[in-house]
């Protein structure tokens, strides 16, 4: 089975903005639960020093969002590959991809880990490398027939069931 990508930088964005958003939304709304307690709780001179905290906190939160944007930015403009149009070709046996500057395979034995989610196949070929797999080029039926490939191959995965 062939299937044809190609991953713009808004689908690499969507992507980390996804996998990020619960822990920006627990860290930030953990922070902001301690700013409300101390504030309630303080006398006014400590009311102040709060106030001026709960400023910074804001101003670091947004530094943060937009040195982010422009990490995964620069992450995505200096690597060619993920710019490329990838064909995967999975088989039984391995998995080939192939871009125009550049062509790679492996086997089903060699691979990590699989997770899949709404969007994506995350193919790990360890730890912390992985093939980025965009689901909206998969027909229903590939997507069924990449599930099975994954687990006749007994490879850890993470698997949707639908």
């Amino acid at each position: 089975m062939t299937v044809k990508t190609h991953i713009t930088f808004k689908d690499f964005l969507n992507f980390h903005i996804k996998n990020s958003l619960t822990r920006i939304i627990l860290f930030s709304t953990l922070l902001i639960g301690i700013f409300i307690l101390n504030f309630y709780n303080a006398e006014n001179d400590t009311k102040e020093v709060l106030k001026s905290a709960s400023m910074w906190f804001i101003v670091i939160l947004i530094f943060l969002i937009v040195r982010s944007y422009f990490s995964l930015k620069n992450a995505f403009y200096s690597n060619k590959n993920i710019q490329e149009e990838i064909s995967y070709t999975f088989t039984d046996e391995k998995i080939s991809t192939k871009g125009k500057t550049f062509e790679s395979d492996f086997i089903w034995k060699t691979v990590y880990r699989v997770k899949e989610n709404k969007d994506w196949f995350l193919i790990y070929q360890s730890k912390l490398t992985m093939n980025m797999v965009p689901k909206k080029y998969f027909t229903t039926v590939q997507i069924r027939e990449l599930r099975n490939m994954i687990q006749k191959n007994n490879v850890k995965s993470k698997l949707k069931n639908d």
